[in-house]
């Protein structure tokens, strides 16, 4: 779904990259290039958004009573970061990544716990950067995000999550059906079955016969001093 909002709307700065209400300023004011994404109304409290705009993908989140965009990427995760769609939300306003429990802020970004359940990985993967945090502004209507590289205003987002999240749910764990093994007696691939039991007879067979002319040939093995050996000598002398 693509959501197009007007590019001339008013709007309240937000600082630290949550909503709060001052006067209207220009949308091109500063150094920030605003760009309307989304409309308010399609991020009820509650409910997370994943957005791409210009190429980068972005997490529309509630924290609170204030609107926050971060990018949908944990930088303790690197290239095969699950994203942060069903990252859990702190107390004191930090953002969890699912695998690793390293936990940054929400609104800088900085990093305050880094992999805190891994000492050895903690060691072994330095810090390697910040969450990159979004600014965020709205005009009661629609939300803004300050994008660099100088995009559009009348740029278009696209949504690519729309609903509400799973805190604590890792992807792996979301709309998968448990797998379970299935056995299908006709086909006899394994188990109690006579055309098995047949086969397993027969290779008992085989393999006591070939340990059999092994202790023939040798004198050696399990059945020495059994009597057993004896007896086979005995009754091939007999025929001699």
């Amino acid at each position: 779904m693509v959501a197009n909002c007007d590019g001339g709307c008013s709007s309240a700065v937000v600082s630290g990259g949550g909503v709060a209400k001052e006067e209207p300023e220009p949308l091109s004011a500063g150094n920030n290039n605003w760009v309307p994404v989304v409309p308010l109304a399609a991020l009820p409290k509650g409910e997370r958004r994943v957005i791409i705009q210009d190429n980068e993908t972005i997490l529309l989140l509630w924290y609170k009573d204030d609107v926050f965009a971060i990018e949908n990427r944990s930088p303790a995760e690197g290239a095969y970061s699950e994203g942060l769609l069903n990252a859990k939300l702190t107390q004191d306003g930090c953002i969890v990544c699912p695998t690793t429990d390293s936990t940054f802020d929400l609104r800088t970004g900085a990093i305050k716990e880094w992999y805190p359940n891994n000492p050895v990985l903690r060691v072994l993967t330095p810090p390697l950067r910040n969450l990159f945090i979004y600014p965020v502004k709205t005009d009661g209507e629609n939300i803004f995000i300050s994008i660099t590289g100088g995009a559009r205003s009348d740029a278009s987002a696209e949504i690519v999550f729309s609903g509400k999240a799973q805190p604590g749910i890792t992807a792996t764990d979301v709309n998968v059906d448990e797998v379970r093994m299935v056995v299908d007696e006709d086909l006899e691939g394994f188990g109690f079955t006579g055309k098995n039991e047949l086969i397993n007879g027969k290779a008992a067979v085989i393999g006591f016969l070939l340990l059999l002319d092994f202790e023939l040939l040798t004198g050696k093995g399990l059945l020495k001093g059994t009597g057993f050996l004896d007896f086979i000598y005995s009754v091939s002398d007999a025929f001699k």
